[in-house]
């Protein structure tokens, strides 16, 4: 099984098992790894892994997440400000000490794993 296999299957997984705090006890986030350099301190913080919410696009993709499907966003942040992207959602969450809501999703235009901010994200289709 490589890493993305892994990844996309580990939300569902976690979600029907209900163990998903246990799975990332330390960010409580489905593929987020730590890795050792300075440039991932931000992945290090305290994570709360949301499983539902009345915002509609964190809703879609909370629900695309749980599915293991793609789904189609207009990202207002990036180097691609305004840009159409296919992303897999591993998960929507809080981050300790910052405002706001992200979402972890596999990239299909970057083919890697990304954190989106749900207030940048203009549309969801």
């Amino acid at each position: 099984m490589n890493r993305r296999t892994f990844l996309t299957a580990l939300p569902v997984l976690a979600f029907s098992a209900g163990i998903i705090s246990r799975l990332v006890p330390e960010r409580g986030v489905p593929g987020a790894f730590i890795e050792d350099d300075e440039w991932n301190w931000w992945r290090n913080l305290p994570r709360t892994l949301l499983s539902a919410s009345d915002d509609p696009f964190a809703a879609a993709l909370i629900q695309a997440a749980a599915r293991r499907s793609d789904i189609r966003i207009v990202y207002a942040g990036g180097s691609e400000a305004g840009g159409s992207r296919v992303i897999s959602p591993l998960g929507v969450f809080t981050v300790e000490g910052y405002e706001g809501v992200y979402v972890s999703a596999l990239c299909h235009r970057r083919n890697a794993e990304r954190v989106f901010r749900l207030d940048r994200i203009e549309a969801v289709a």
